[in-house]
């Protein structure tokens, strides 16, 4: 008899007061125990109780998982247009479901099992992005500056379309590709062993190695049947510098795309305001004027636009 499978899910991530298509279990060791029959209704308060004893996630079938995937898509389409949450209450609900599709795509690099709901959460983030000026500021306080990949992904992802919004990029389809490719910039590293990625210290050989992750984002991207130009060049040029001295090409600011030029303004900002294993953040300021003093790495106008907002 064939072994059931479980997928974990976040707790935040259920649909509070509705019935569920589908059962809930808890892990303990190697087994897992049936905590919520499918119909039973979960609540608020049920989510409260596990999280004051420490449990987080809970799982369900994988067989289920589509059913749960198509929940929660109608969840975040609710959630944007309802009067039910306030601003703020819609920015958390809606970074919170985009670090669960984040999460699996940027740790696994399997871009094809979970594309249109990493579509729908870019999406819903541009929609709500366009409904206030505060909406950047919303988001931006929901970031986690310890250094992590997923984090990092989401982070540029939303610093990138801001930036975009801010410089006149009205189209959806435009937005879309660059939050996509803010969201998967850094994907290659899954290619390079993680001992390299956490050491201090790297020989020139390691340094060289880790200089070629934007070359194998490109390849898991093209692998994952994603080929759209402005995607990929984003993506392979967020580590240029308008003065020629980034990786992997050199490229003068005159060959760096328009998307290059906006992530690569993400991702330093990003960057330099989370913990790395190599250096201690700095705070929002302080890490504005350092991109300042080096303005020659970065397209002069849209760094200006960056700091405005």
């Amino acid at each position: 008899m064939e072994k059931n499978q479980y997928t974990p899910i976040v707790i935040e991530s259920l649909i509070f007061g509705k019935n569920s298509d589908y059962p809930l279990y808890l892990k303990s060791g190697d087994n897992f125990i049936l905590y919520r029959s499918k119909a039973l209704i979960f609540s608020q308060s049920d989510a409260l109780r596990l999280k004051n004893n420490g449990v987080d996630k809970l799982y369900i079938e994988t067989k289920d998982k589509e059913k749960y995937d198509n929940d929660m898509l109608e969840h975040i389409e609710y959630i944007i247009k309802s009067p039910d949450y306030n601003f703020e209450e819609k920015a958390v609900k809606i970074y919170m479901y985009s670090k669960i599709y984040a999460e699996y795509v940027i740790t696994t690099g399997n871009l094809k099992d979970n594309r249109e709901n990493v579509k729908k959460s870019i999406e819903t983030t541009i929609e709500y992005l366009l409904m206030s000026e505060s909406a950047f500021m919303n988001l931006l306080n929901l970031s986690s500056y310890d250094y992590n990949e997923v984090g990092h992904g989401m982070n540029v992802s939303i610093y990138s379309m801001a930036l975009a919004n801010r410089l006149g990029f009205s189209n959806k389809i435009s937005l879309y590709e660059i939050g996509f490719a803010g969201l998967t910039h850094d994907i290659g590293k899954l290619k390079i062993p993680k001992e390299i990625l956490s050491k201090n210290n790297l020989s020139t050989k390691e340094i060289e190695e880790i200089k070629m992750h934007p070359i194998y984002s490109k390849e898991i991207l093209m692998t994952n049947g994603i080929d759209n130009i402005n995607i990929i060049n984003g993506v392979l040029e967020h580590h240029e510098a308008s003065n020629g001295t980034g990786y992997p090409f050199g490229k003068m600011e005159e060959d760096i795309s328009t998307y290059g030029k906006i992530i690569i303004i993400a991702n330093r900002f990003d960057s330099l305001t989370r913990n790395r294993p190599y250096r201690i953040k700095l705070d929002v300021d302080d890490a504005l004027n350092a991109m300042e003093k080096n303005y020659e790495l970065y397209n002069a106008a849209f760094l200006r636009e960056f700091i405005i907002l």
